[in-house]
Parts: structure tokens; C-alpha cells; sequence
């Protein structure tokens, strides 16, 4: 087992990688296995974060985010890859479990509430009695930009939220289900409230009178998404590239597709 507890110890990794220089606040990147690389971009600040590679060959990428910082619990297992974009405010708990070879994308611009899990797979198989055969299957996730994940919201395996989804607190997005750009979804399981809305970042616990009431309109289409040809992407299909490369394939490939291409609607959903 490797451990790394603040930026002078990565120096001592011997069957893993560590690229970056994250700011540490009682924090920890634990190796498990090996082959592991854990990449942060410029002001990565880690706060009560436990971080554990549990196996081998598995990238977790963390993007700046000079306003706020990552209050992570992550555990990743074999083969997978892990990537948060830029710029997301996240509340601490984070809770978040990658398990059986599959992978987790995050956006940019996201609210990410307390006590949010996610998950790409269940603790243990399902199966049919009639046939014996197994139905829980896991799936990658992928959150996409300007996502609302409230207070208490679980994400099951294979859920696909499309840029601008607003998820509402205690709301739990089952398995596999398809979350539209720009809907308002709530419940146990999510069920769309409102479509065709879009939410702004702008903390109305902090606000007086007069700054209420200069919301009643928004002028911008800045946070509508739109399938584009040629812009917007397929998930599955970044989900099956990545898992066909090695570690270092795919972080050249999550650097290009992902970190280097910000066109507004790469992750509409419709």
C-alpha cells in the first residue's frame, strides 16, 4: 500500500503515479494496487477528502477549481476513470464509489449538494430466480455541465444526466435512467416536475429584499442546451473508448475531448 498525505511524499511512490500538486487539508490519495495515476490541475484543494485506489489501472482526473474545493470519499476499483471539470462547487459529504471497470464523468459548473452519493455499480449481484440470471447490472455515469445535484441525491449505475438537469433534494436517479437537458426531476425514482427550465448560481440564502427583487426575470439563454451536430457528444461511445485504453491513452484522451473542448453543448441531452 501507497499513501500520499501531502505533496513531499509523492516523491515515494513506487508502482503508482501522482501528477500535480494538490493542496492537502487533512486529506489522503491511497494506493491499493497499481499502475494508478492521479492527475490535478492547477488549485486542487483537498478538504476531509479520503481518496482510495482499491485496485489496479484506474485514472481519476481532478480539474481547477480556485473557488471551492473537493470534500471527497472516492474509492475506485479496477480499470476505470474517474473525471471532475472545472469550476464545480461542491458540500461536503461527497460520497463516491466506482466499481466494476466503469467510469464516472462530471462537467463543469456543477452544484453538487451534501450528502450526494453516486454510484456506478451495487454491492452485490441480483439475480432472477426463474433464470438464474444476473439483472443488476453496472453502467457509467456521466453528470454534464451546469448540473444541479441537491441535498441527499443518490445516482444509481448507468444514469446519464444531460447538461442544465436540476435534481431535487432526497431524489434518487435509478439505474440507467436519462435525465434531459434543462428538466427539473424529484422523487424516489426521479420523475420530471418541469421541463424547459434552467437554474442560475446565484445563492439566494444571502439575499435581502431589493436583491429578490431584481430576479423575477433572466435575460440570457446562456444555461439552455441544444443538440448540435458536430458539437455535441455520445456518451456511450466515450464510455466504450475509454474502455478499451491504458491509463496513459486515457488521459490523453480525456485532455482532448474533455479538458481542451468546451463547446456549450457537448453534453445536451434529449
Amino acid at each position: 500500500m501507497e499513501s500520499v498525505t501531502n505533496i513531499n511524499e509523492i516523491e515515494n511512490l513506487k508502482d503508482n503515479s501522482f501528477m500535480g500538486k494538490p493542496e492537502f487539508v487533512n486529506s489522503s490519495v491511497r494506493f491499493n494496487g497499481k499502475n494508478n495515476l492521479f492527475y490535478c490541475e492547477r488549485d486542487v484543494k483537498l478538504v476531509n477528502s479520503s481518496i482510495n485506489f482499491e485496485g489496479n489501472n484506474s485514472l481519476i482526473y481532478l480539474s481547477s477549481t480556485p473557488h471551492s474545493q473537493y470534500p471527497l470519499t472516492l474509492q475506485v476499483y479496477h480499470d476505470s476513470v474517474i473525471f471532475f471539470g472545472r469550476d464545480n462547487n461542491m458540500t461536503a459529504p461527497l460520497s463516491v464509489n466506482v466499481q466494476e471497470h466503469q467510469n464516472l464523468i462530471v462537467g463543469d459548473d456543477c452544484n453538487i449538494g451534501s450528502g450526494t452519493n453516486i454510484r456506478t455499480s451495487f454491492a452485490y449481484p441480483l439475480y432472477l430466480a426463474s433464470t438464474k440470471e444476473r439483472i443488476n447490472h453496472p453502467g457509467s455515469v456521466l453528470i454534464g455541465d451546469h448540473v444541479w445535484l441537491g441535498h441527499l441525491s443518490y445516482i444509481a449505475s448507468g444514469a446519464i444526466l444531460g447538461s442544465g438537469t436540476m435534481v431535487d433534494n432526497n431524489s434518487y436517479v435509478p439505474p440507467n435512467y436519462i435525465g434531459k437537458s434543462n428538466c427539473f426531476l424529484s422523487g424516489n425514482p426521479v420523475e420530471i416536475i418541469q421541463d424547459n427550465v434552467f437554474f442560475t448560481k446565484d445563492y439566494l440564502g444571502a439575499f435581502k429584499q431589493e436583491d429578490s427583487n431584481t430576479m423575477d426575470n433572466y435575460v440570457s439563454d446562456v444555461f439552455i442546451y441544444n443538440v448540435i451536430p458536430n458539437e455535441t457528444l455520445v456518451f456511450d461511445e466515450i464510455d466504450r473508448i475509454l474502455k478499451s485504453l491504458n491509463v496513459d491513452d486515457s488521459l490523453d484522451f480525456i485532455q482532448k475531448l474533455l479538458v481542451q473542448n468546451k463547446r456549450k453543448n457537448r453534453f445536451t441531452i434529449k
